[in-house]
């Protein structure tokens, strides 16, 4: 086949393939928009996960009749000139290919007004093909819609995940932008609901609508500290606070959100030795530094950088960061002062972990022989000739598991007082509910993202938070089948709930621990897939005391 020029719709749909790669790609480019023209509010409406609509209202400078006719050209930009700009950027776009390649695949409304002009107008383009600029009444500022996005490219739709799985894409994208610009109100809309609604006053206002209020708690906030290449600010979580990943690690250049794994290092290093190895400090990381110094132009999606001296920035970063974690630690180091945010009530007693305690019956027909407990961690018995060692953290676990699931009649426990919890940016839907609702957790929304539990499966005795419905729900907010999402969350609780190593157990609990055990199903393992039991045949023993006759 020979050599030929691809069409100009050809063209086009590629370039949007770079830049627009899923509804999120969307919304990060429109908002950095709003961003780059001064907006100090803006708001996101989302349907369907971004693929039915998208609306990204501002209150930005707006553009005029001429501005908004060439927006949807390729390569068509107020942000720079020639290409000396590239080497010191201030705006978070600057390619001018947003607009064009949303176009491109999608049916995209844009309507604009400036404050001098008495009316705003409207441009209408469908499938990238541009029509006339119409005269519009609004208000200052601009509003975009995308809708039927990928509607005209069913090959790229296929690929898209479920409407839930790319509206937690799209709040993830709007959280990481609230925290690079605190002084902006931001407001999320998911399906008509607000899950997201920044204060636009400071970074630890951002951080607690962000995280809840029940992580917020554990941030410390500091001033911008200088270095000799760049100068820091933020906010850092104290060391007993932890996850067990990235998702809340933030970091942001000269206001554009970076993804830097010498700068995750660096914050690693600040916490060495202050929290258990992996696990990941929460941290919202704001970086200033010469925009000459820094590369940006380095990824379609604006989210990789590189530095002209790497080692000396890094270098710096683990210099201030660890005296700051260093700060941060000392009696005098404070919590600033958090807006007013719904806490978790009390439930039945003074805190969450004031449970009855549980019930335990002595039964002397057993088919085995206690010997006792080692290490305060592994049970000890003798059963048909064997020695059998138990984990009693991974048997309690298994034990657990399955009572949640295959129970007949779960028992609950109701609270006294229904627990509030602030999830702020977590999708949260019905099938969501109805699945932690079938294993005792009923939780009901509250307005905004604020929500009540009201009870929780009367075998759970761990400590019941904000913090652990969040995990629960992120447990199950991908594509998963009503099946898969109750196995992860009983999972989850039977984790948390089952008896810890260390932990000193009676001779009446030990027994009521195995018996449960031996009357569970698939009791081999527990959930995770580690080993419940050990044992050790007379032969294995007599073979460990006699070597010389293996």
């Amino acid at each position: 086949m020979g050599i030929k020029v691809l069409e100009t719709a050809v063209v086009n749909q590629i370039s949007a393939g770079e830049v627009v790669e899923r509804p999120a790609s969307a919304v990060k480019e429109l908002v950095e928009n709003s961003l780059d023209a001064g907006a100090t509010d803006v708001t996101v409406e989302i349907e369907r996960g971004g693929l039915t609509l998208i609306r990204v209202t501002d209150n930005g400078q707006g553009m005029n009749k001429d501005d908004l006719a060439v927006s949807v050209l390729r390569h068509a930009t107020s942000k720079l000139t020639s290409i000396t700009d590239l080497f010191s950027l201030k705006s978070l776009g600057f390619r001018g290919e947003a607009l064009p390649s949303i176009a491109a695949v999608s049916q995209l409304s844009i309507k604009s007004r400036r404050r001098e002009s008495g009316h705003g107008y409207l441009l209408v383009c469908q499938a990238g093909t541009r029509q006339d600029v119409q005269v519009a009444g609004m208000p200052v500022g601009t509003i975009v819609e995308v809708r039927q996005l990928f509607a005209n490219t069913p090959a790229r739709l296929k690929f898209m995940k479920s409407a839930t799985a790319e509206g937690q894409r799209i709040a993830h994208c709007i959280e990481r932008l609230a925290l690079s610009h605190p002084s902006v109100r931001f407001t999320l809309l998911l399906e008509g609901r607000i899950v997201l609604q920044s204060s636009g006053n400071s970074l630890v206002d951002t951080a607690a609508a962000i995280y809840g209020a029940g992580a917020a708690k554990h941030l410390w906030a500091f001033s911008e500290v200088k270095g000799r290449h760049i100068a820091l600010s933020g906010v850092l979580s104290r060391p007993p606070f932890t996850r067990g990943n990235r998702a809340w690690q933030f970091f942001f250049l000269n206001g554009r959100c970076i993804e830097h794994r010498g700068l995750g290092f660096a914050l690693d290093e600040a916490y060495r030795t202050l929290i258990p190895t992996k696990r990941f400090a929460v941290a919202a990381v704001h970086i200033t530094m010469d925009p000459a110094e820094v590369d940006v132009n380095v990824h379609p999606a604006k989210t990789e950088v590189r530095f002209r001296d790497e080692r000396a920035v890094i270098s710096e970063a683990i210099t201030l960061l660890r005296a700051k974690v260093a700060a941060m630690n000392k009696p005098s180091a404070s919590i600033p002062e958090l807006p007013h945010l719904p806490l978790a009530s009390a439930i039945v007693g003074d805190t969450p972990d004031a449970l009855p305690p549980a019930r335990v019956s002595y039964l002397p027909n057993v088919p085995y022989r206690l010997v006792g407990q080692i290490m305060n961690s592994y049970l000890l018995f003798e059963k048909d000739g064997k020695l059998v060692i138990v984990d009693q953290h991974a048997a309690h676990e298994r034990i657990i598991f399955e009572e949640l699931l295959h129970k007949r009649t779960l028992e609950v426990l109701n609270f006294a007082i229904p627990m509030t919890v602030d999830l702020g940016t977590a999708v949260v839907t019905e099938e969501h509910l109805a699945t932690i609702a079938s294993l005792g957790i009923v939780c009901e929304p509250f307005g905004g993202s604020t929500y009540v539990v009201r009870s929780i499966p009367a075998v759970y005795r761990g400590h019941f938070d904000e913090q652990t419905l969040r995990e629960l729900l992120m447990d199950i907010s991908g594509d998963k089948t009503q099946v898969d999402a109750e196995e992860s969350v009983a999972e989850a609780l039977a984790c948390r709930a089952a008896i810890k190593a260390h932990t000193k157990l009676s001779p009446a609990e030990m027994v009521e621990l195995l018996d449960r055990l031996h009357a569970t199903d698939r009791a081999v393992a527990c959930p995770h897939g580690r080993p419940v039991e050990i044992e050790y045949t007379a032969e294995e023993l007599f073979r460990l005391f006699h070597p010389s006759s293996r």
